[in-house]
C-alpha cells in the first residue's frame, strides 16, 4: 500500500561521464499502487520492468501502426523505422516507449497547419523542468511560437532521450491513451555531463495521480542499470591516469624548478603580516604610532630594521575621535625548534605601541602606550583592540612641561610598560607607585603564517612513493642525532684527558 503523503520530491540529478555515455542503461519499474480502502485484499502487484540503453528506440502501439505503412514514411529515419517494424526487430509488448534524439532535429519544411507525428510534437513542444507537469498535451501553435522566441539558440551539443509510458485505459472497446513522460535524460557532449530528471531512486518511489474513470495512483522507480567497468579496463585506466599524473608533475617541476625556498632544518619561519587599522579616544587630532617588536630568547629576525617603524600622521576630523591609519608591514621571524628540548613552552614575541600627537608648533606628546603578545603559535588572522595609558604627572611642573614642551622623548625604554625578559631576569621588576591614566585604544590586525620542514611529517600517511620522498627529506634528523652523539663523545673524551693530566 502507498499512502497519499508518501510523495517523493522530484529534482534533477547531474553526473559526470568523461568516458562517454554509450554504455549507459536505465531501468524502470512501475506498478499501480493499492488504495487505502483495499488494504484487506491480497492481490499481488503487477510490476512493469524494462531496461533502456542510451538512444534505444522503443515504439508504442500507434507508432507501430503508423510506420508499418510505407506511405507514411517520407524521411530516411522513418523508412528505417519502417524496416525495423516490418522485419520484426521492434516489437513493443509493454507500456513503455522512448523518444530519442534523432526523432526530431529541428524545424522542417512541413507546414504548420499539416499534421505532425507525436515524436515531432513531443520533441518540439516538451520542455521538461522540475516545476512543470510531465503529462503530454496536444500541439499548441501559440505555445510553440513562444518557445521558439524564448529559445533562440538550439544547443547542438546536447543529446536528449525521453522515456514515456502509455497509462491509458479502455472505455468499452476503445483505448484512450494517456502518455506521460516518466524520465528525461540529457547528455552534454562538451561538459560531459548527464542530467536525469527525475533523479534515480531505489528506496522510495515517485508517484503519479491519474484521473480517469477511476482515481489511479501510479508509483515507479528509476534505477541505474549500467554495467560496472571490467577489472582489466579499470587497471588500464588507472595506469593511464598514473602516467598522466606523473607527466603533469614533471612538467610542473620543469616550469617551476627546484629553487623553491625552504626554511633550514629545525627552523620554524613565522610570517607576520600587520595592518594597523585605527585609534580612538585620544585628546589631540594629529596622531601617529610608533611600534617595536621585542624578541625573546630563541627568536631571530634576519632584518632587525623591520622590527620597528612609524606610521604616517593622521588628522582626525570626525566627531567620534577615530583616526584611520591603514598602515601595513610584515616581519619574518625564525624560531629554533631544537630549543624545545630544553624549553617546554616557548616565549612569545611582544609588540609595543606608542601613540604620539603632533601640534602645529611641532610639539610631540605621548598620548598612550600599550603592548600585545603576538599569537605566533596559532596560524590565521587575529584582530586586537588594545587599551592605552600614559603616565599622569601629579605636579604642576610636569603638566606645564607636557603642554609647552612635550614629553614624547622622555621615555628611555618603552618596554618598561610590559615584561621585558632582559629586565625581569636581573631581579625584582617593581612598578609600584607609578601614576597612570587611561586614554584610548588601538585597533590592529595580524595574519600569522607558519613554514617549516617539520610539517612534512604528514607525508607519512601517503603512498610508498611519498614515504620514500619524505625519508629523503627527513634524513637530516638522523644526521643531527649522530652529530649530537659525536659532540657528546668529544666532550667526554676531553674531560677524560683533563682528569688524566691532574692525576
Amino acid at each position: 500500500m502507498l499512502k497519499n503523503n508518501d510523495k517523493l520530491i522530484r529534482y534533477t540529478g547531474y553526473y559526470k561521464s568523461p568516458d562517454g555515455i554509450e554504455n549507459f542503461k536505465i531501468r524502470i519499474r512501475l506498478t499501480e499502487a493499492i488504495e487505502a480502502n483495499e488494504i484487506d485484499e491480497e492481490d499481488g502487484e503487477k510490476w512493469h520492468v524494462k531496461e533502456f540503453a542510451w538512444q534505444e528506440k522503443c515504439f508504442n502501439k500507434m507508432e507501430i501502426q503508423y510506420f508499418s505503412d510505407i506511405a507514411n514514411c517520407a524521411t530516411d529515419l522513418e523508412k528505417r523505422y519502417h524496416q525495423q517494424i516490418t522485419h520484426g526487430e521492434c516489437t513493443n509488448d509493454s507500456i513503455f516507449f522512448t523518444c530519442v534524439d534523432g526523432d526530431y532535429n529541428g524545424v522542417t519544411d512541413t507546414p504548420v497547419n499539416e499534421s505532425r507525428t507525436i515524436l515531432e510534437k513531443l520533441m518540439e513542444d516538451f520542455h521538461l523542468t522540475e516545476e512543470c507537469d510531465t503529462k503530454y498535451t496536444e500541439y499548441d501553435l501559440e505555445k510553440s511560437l513562444t518557445n521558439a522566441v524564448q529559445n533562440k539558440i538550439i544547443p547542438n551539443n546536447v543529446e536528449k532521450m525521453f522515456i514515456i509510458a502509455d497509462l491509458g485505459e479502455y472505455s468499452e472497446e476503445t483505448w484512450i491513451k494517456n502518455e506521460i513522460v516518466l524520465c528525461a535524460i540529457r547528455y552534454d557532449r562538451i561538459s560531459k555531463t548527464v542530467s536525469v530528471f527525475p533523479d534515480f531512486t531505489t528506496t522510495k518511489p515517485y508517484t503519479l495521480t491519474i484521473f480517469g474513470q477511476k482515481l489511479r495512483r501510479i508509483r515507479y522507480f528509476l534505477e541505474h542499470a549500467s554495467a560496472d567497468i571490467p577489472d582489466t579496463e579499470a587497471f588500464k585506466e588507472n595506469e593511464i591516469f598514473r602516467k598522466v599524473s606523473e607527466k603533469k608533475i614533471s612538467l610542473t617541476r620543469e616550469i617551476i624548478g627546484d629553487s623553491f625556498f625552504l626554511p633550514p632544518k629545525n627552523r620554524l619561519y613565522v610570517y607576520l603580516f600587520f595592518d594597523i587599522l585605527a585609534s580612538k579616544g585620544f585628546e589631540y587630532k594629529d596622531l601617529f604610532l610608533q611600534y617595536f617588536i621585542d624578541l625573546p630568547e630563541h627568536w631571530y629576525c634576519d632584518n632587525p630594521a623591520n622590527l620597528a617603524g612609524v606610521t604616517s600622521i593622521c588628522h582626525r576630523k570626525n566627531e567620534e575621535n577615530i583616526a584611520f591609519y591603514g598602515h601595513n608591514f610584515d616581519v619574518t621571524l625564525e624560531y629554533d625548534i631544537q630549543s624545545l628540548e630544553t624549553t617546554s613552552v616557548p616565549k612569545s614575541p611582544c609588540i609595543y605601541f606608542q601613540v604620539v600627537s603632533k601640534s602645529p608648533w611641532n610639539l610631540y606628546r605621548t598620548e598612550g602606550m600599550t603592548y600585545q603578545f603576538l599569537p605566533v603559535s596559532t596560524p590565521g588572522c587575529h584582530r586586537f583592540n588594545s587599551n592605552c595609558f600614559r603616565f599622569d604627572y601629579s605636579n604642576c611642573f610636569g603638566k606645564l612641561r607636557r603642554y609647552f614642551i612635550g614629553d614624547a622623548y622622555n621615555y628611555k625604554d618603552v618596554r618598561w610598560i610590559g615584561l621585558p625578559a632582559d629586565l625581569c631576569d636581573t631581579g625584582t621588576f617593581n612598578k609600584f607607585g607609578v601614576n597612570t591614566m587611561g586614554t584610548g585604544e588601538i585597533e590592529f590586525r595580524v595574519n600569522v603564517v607558519h613554514q617549516s620542514q617539520a610539517f612534512m611529517r604528514e607525508f607519512r600517511d601517503g603512498d610508498v612513493q611519498t614515504k620514500f620522498v619524505y625519508e629523503k627529506l627527513n634524513s637530516s634528523n638522523l644526521i643531527r642525532s649522530v652529530n649530537q652523539v659525536l659532540m657528546a663523545f668529544k666532550k667526554a673524551r676531553r674531560k677524560m684527558y683533563e682528569v688524566k693530566k691532574h692525576v
